[in-house]
């Protein structure tokens, strides 16, 4: 019974050899969004930080470079 099932498989792999490239295809494009996506949210959080950072005083900055 098996072999009915594979045969039609064993005459043309083409369409399988098609859905797996159409795979490999949606899953690096997957990939590469979600690594965009990381390196932007990164790159933003970076540059808040930045902006929300409150300036220190002159006077604080003398005295950790004298105690360093």
């Amino acid at each position: 019974m098996s072999s009915l099932f594979l045969a039609p498989v064993r005459e043309n792999p083409w369409p399988g050899i098609a859905v797996a490239s159409l795979n490999l295809i949606v899953g690096v494009s997957l990939v590469g969004v979600s690594l965009l996506l990381g390196i932007t949210i990164s790159v933003v959080a970076w540059v808040h930080a930045l902006a929300d950072r409150a300036p220190t005083p002159v006077r604080n900055r003398a005295a950790r470079r004298r105690l360093a």
